[in-house]
């Protein structure tokens, strides 16, 4: 009994507990209870919403108080400034449709399995210009025919691969000479409009108009105005890799004269309008088969020299619309003798490399070679008046003093010479001549030009250095140091043309010229007297290095250019 009673208090005790779990219970789960929950940094929020995003407001202002988002627009900006900017579209397009029709494949038989008995035909000697005397066999034709080589219809071969045998080349032959993909229906016709019309006038309106000058230091001034940021500034003039530039001295119109790696010679009208020409005002031949290494109008602007690999100079006249041979190197064929350039070809490490007016008489030429070469050519009585090897290596430029009494040479062999043209003009072919002065260098020399007025001569070296010599052509013997010498990259590299500082063609050398390898890209122009570098211009329109840059010849404004590897032509104005 008394374990009954026992059994029966314990189950009461055990459901009162139950009840009281229950009161509890429900008092956790009460609505109250549900929103103290929502508590962040000791605030109470109604709902779970405003509580993440009072978190959130919490993180985003700790974050701007911790700089890192400064420091990430920052970085955003320096890698956006950093991507290479788009290269301009204006100027020379190529027409995609119009490629080379490729050479038909033919399969390669053996002629022994086929039982064709040999023709017995070989090499007996190779000559310069890449001709060969065969022997044995039955001659040339009979090579062509029973080697069974099958060929489009081939242009004729001219000696050493260029473009005729010597004769005037015409506008209309020069264009068509350009590969198909840089020719349209109306190429023709359009370079020809532009030579016998704009160009035409351009040149007859500057060889009437009288000549002014600048007062000394108005150029200098204007150094800091230049602008290359609008698009306008920049086109597309030849296919390749420019190797040369030269402008037109008009004041009345912008004309730029560049040549090409593969021999293109391109003509821009910088303000042609896009309305007269689908091309922005450029205009592209094609009158050599080599690298035109230099361009250089005459001073009534009436004809545009042009030196070029293949071993020969052109003449384009503009009055006359034709691209004459002025000079050509030939070996010693007996076909040949007459030519003013016979004898000259060396063989296959030969080429002419720089040519320049000669500025007493615009009749007369001077030329450099690979092979250390060194002539002067008169025009009028078809000769060259002296053809001496001033060196053992390949002379990049010559210049001749306004004196017209010193020539300045430089090249490979790492030296500056001044020598003695009245001494050289008596001379013979082979005979040996020593330099009146001579600088030497640790490595090669680029470029070497006299100042306008011939008191400055300026050299671009491989040592990195612009080099400034006061007064050479009064200097005898050794030349220690230059006057000034300025630390400045010049190491372009295997797929850039080399630096070649330049004057300003004026009455006085306050200003030169040269390309940089600095980024961003610019055009450095320098001081000549005291040698401080006076501006590094930049801008959107100079996206790439200008290797090969020169002054506009007689403007009343200070103008310049400079033509980069792309093919490229950027006007600073």
């Amino acid at each position: 009994m008394v374990g009954t009673r026992t059994r029966r208090t314990r189950a009461a005790a055990a459901a009162e507990d139950a009840e009281e779990k229950k009161e509890d219970v429900k008092t956790e789960i009460s609505p109250t209870s549900i929103t103290s929950s929502f508590m962040f940094k000791g605030v109470q929020y109604e709902s779970y919403q405003e509580m993440v995003q009072a978190k959130r407001n919490f993180n985003n202002e700790m974050l701007k108080k911790s700089g890192l988002l400064e420091a990430s627009a920052s970085l955003r900006e320096n890698v956006s400034s950093d991507k290479k900017p788009q290269a301009s579209q204006r100027g020379l397009r190529a027409d995609r449709k119009r490629k080379e029709a490729a050479l038909p494949s033919v399969r390669r038989k053996s002629s022994r399995l086929q039982g064709i008995q040999s023709d017995g035909i070989y090499i007996e000697e190779e000559r310069a210009g890449g001709k060969f005397v065969v022997a044995g066999g039955s001659g040339n034709m009979d090579v062509q025919s029973s080697a069974k080589v099958y060929v489009e219809e081939e242009k004729p071969e001219f000696y050493n691969g260029r473009v005729n045998d010597g004769s005037d080349f015409m506008i209309k032959d020069a264009v068509e000479n350009c590969a198909p993909k840089w020719q349209s229906e109306s190429s023709v016709s359009k370079a020809d409009n532009f030579v016998s019309n704009s160009l035409l006038n351009v040149v007859q309106e500057y060889s009437s108009t009288k000549k002014t000058k600048k007062s000394k230091g108005s150029l200098e001034s204007q150094v800091a105005n230049l602008n290359v940021d609008s698009e306008e500034c920049v086109a597309k003039v030849v296919p390749e890799r420019i190797y040369s530039v030269a402008l037109h001295p008009s004041e009345h119109k912008i004309i730029a004269a560049t040549g090409d790696k593969k021999g293109y010679l391109g003509l821009w009208d910088v303000d042609a309008k896009s309305k007269d020409s689908d091309s922005d005002g450029v205009y592209l031949f094609k009158p050599h088969s080599g690298a035109i290494n230099n361009l250089e109008w005459n001073k009534s602007g009436t004809n545009l020299l042009s030196l070029a690999y293949d071993g020969t100079i052109r003449i384009f006249d503009v009055q006359k619309q034709c691209f004459r041979q002025a000079f050509g190197a030939y070996d010693e064929s007996p076909e040949y003798k007459g030519k003013i350039g016979y004898g000259m070809d060396e063989g296959y490490r030969f080429y002419t490399q720089y040519a320049c007016y000669d500025h007493r008489n615009e009749e007369c030429l001077f030329l450099s070679t690979s092979l250390g070469g060194v002539a002067h050519l008169d025009l009028r009585a078809n000769k060259a008046t002296f053809d001496l090897a001033l060196s053992e290596k390949k002379i990049n430029t010559v210049s001749l003093h306004p004196n017209g009494n010193i020539l300045a040479t430089c090249g490979l062999d790492c030296e500056t010479n001044l020598w003695d043209v009245r001494k050289l003009s008596s001379l013979k072919s082979g005979s040996k001549v020593k330099p009146v002065a001579t600088h030497r260098n640790n490595l090669s020399i680029n470029s070497a030009f006299f100042s306008p007025s011939g008191k400055n001569l300026l050299t671009t070296t491989m040592s990195n250095t612009l080099d400034i010599f006061s007064d050479a052509h009064l200097e005898k013997g050794i030349i220690k140091k230059p006057k000034h010498r300025i630390r400045h990259d010049n190491r372009t590299g295997r797929w850039l043309s080399t630096f070649m500082a330049q004057w300003h063609p004026t009455s006085h050398e306050d200003l030169f010229i040269v390309g940089s390898m600095s980024k961003p890209r610019r055009m450095e122009f320098f001081n000549g007297e005291s040698g401080e570098l006076l501006s590094g211009l930049s801008g959107e329109a100079l996206t790439a290095v200008v290797s090969r840059c020169c002054f506009h010849p007689s403007s009343t404004s200070l103008i310049a250019i400079g033509g980069n590897s792309s093919g490229r032509v950027t006007v600073a104005r």
